[in-house]
């Protein structure tokens, strides 16, 4: 037990030093605690291993993963989310069909899957880890609407791997179902939308009532597991309805309620400063453990796909830069946020979890997607996190501004970043 109590004291600290860093370099601190958990699982010194948490590893993921997308909800402005669909929808599907397509491809001529099993490959790296995006988006100071369209196709595109994954594998083989997959992904989306929305309305219904008792700081977190699970137990997503809950607390003003007998008797309550500096501090506590885990979690079993895995995951974010260049023209603020949306197409721990399925069920090719796929997560963060820091180079500055149809620098600028 002491060991333990050190242990994380100390790795509290070492999270604190690498947002520092992150200040600092731009060198993102995801990257350096799921280093650290590589460094310390059983890929190198062997001290702890993921089994060592028990059924508490994944429940602590998945909170996680629930924490971080209810606060982003609350940073969503509704007109703007109104506006901004469009783009998003544009921006989520290019990607996503594009790392299905390449990674589908390599399976099949490379790692010698066959079809079903080549296109699951793509399904489950084709996501976008919100977990991994949205902490370092903040970190970076992202505007708007960028940051809108970050955090939705984050959660859309997980949302599409994880229904469309599961519709394969319960599909006959050899059987491709698309009018009944596009039915589930659209239900899922909208149902898990409507009780995140529900959930955030009875929720400011009674804030003003439950803040009179002591002790419910935590009240908040109690109720958006408890609408993660109703939604997810109806075969929707939760993790949609999380992020719902977050963007009604914070706009419920501008919905037409008025009409509405029940809230004309209530007066809604809204989210303080208090509580949202509550609940950065305990993000920051879950997001040290998520990705301590997750680098805990990744396996080199088979080396010899690393090379493979390196052109997939280049040639796929060599597409994400001109789907970026076309959708986000005109839209952009700035330079500088087309360029971290460029970078920003990590996989995380639900490509992780999702890889180990086939597997699990014994399927033809199922080590060979867990081995490759869990190279991908490593090696996509890795990338995003040696990009980023990049944007401080000036010639990057130059080219990034042409790339994007921006101003170019100033000749006196240039010269003295130069």
């Amino acid at each position: 037990m002491a060991e333990i109590l050190l242990g994380i004291g100390l790795l509290v600290f070492l999270s604190l030093s690498f947002t520092a860093v992150f200040q600092r370099t731009l060198l993102p601190d995801v990257l350096l605690l799921i280093l650290l958990g590589i460094l310390l699982g059983p890929a190198v010194l062997g001290w702890v291993k993921p089994s060592d948490f028990g059924k508490i590893g994944g429940v602590m993921s998945t909170i996680a993963l629930v924490v971080i997308l209810f606060e982003s909800g609350t940073t969503l402005d509704i007109d703007l989310l109104a506006r901004m669909l469009k783009t998003t929808l544009s921006l989520a599907v290019s990607t996503f069909a594009a790392t299905v397509l390449v990674t589908a491809a390599a399976g099949y001529w490379v790692l010698h899957l066959d079809v079903r099993m080549s296109f699951l490959l793509g399904l489950i790296l084709s996501s976008i880890s919100p977990a991994v995006v949205i902490p370092i988006a903040k970190s970076l100071k992202m505007r708007e609407p960028a940051m809108t369209v970050l955090i939705l196709e984050s959660g859309l595109t997980d949302v599409l791997s994880i229904v469309m994954v599961f519709s394969i594998l319960g599909s006959p083989e050899g059987v491709f179902q698309a009018p009944r997959m596009l039915g589930t992904v659209l239900s899922s989306l909208v149902f898990a939308g409507v009780i995140g929305m529900a959930g955030g309305l009875a929720w400011a219904a009674v804030l003003n009532t439950v803040r009179q008792f002591p002790n419910t700081s935590f009240a908040v977190f109690a109720w958006v597991f408890i609408l993660y699970g109703i939604a997810d137990m109806m075969g929707f997503s939760g993790a949609i309805a999380a992020l719902a809950f977050g963007a009604s607390m914070v706009n419920h003003d501008r919905l037409p309620l008025h009409n509405v007998k029940l809230f004309q008797q209530h007066k809604l309550g809204s989210l303080n400063t208090a509580d949202m500096e509550f609940y950065h501090e305990v993000i920051f506590l879950l997001k040290t453990f998520f990705f301590v885990y997750l680098g805990l979690s990744i396996k080199f079993d088979n080396p010899v796909y690393l090379l493979v895995v390196l052109v997939v995951v280049v040639v796929t974010y060599l597409a994400r830069l001109g789907i970026v260049t076309r959708v986000m023209r005109g839209v952009s603020p700035g330079w500088e946020e087309s360029y971290e949306l460029s970078v920003m197409a990590p996989k995380g721990l639900a490509a992780a979890v999702l890889a180990s399925v086939p597997l699990e069920r014994g399927m033809a090719g199922g080590e060979v997607i867990q081995s490759f796929s869990y190279f991908v997560v490593l090696v996509s963060i890795v990338l995003t996190a040696g990009l980023i820091p990049l944007m401080r180079r000036p010639v990057v500055e130059r080219g990034a501004r042409r790339l994007y149809g921006f101003e170019p620098m100033p000749l006196k600028e240039a010269e003295e970043a130069e």
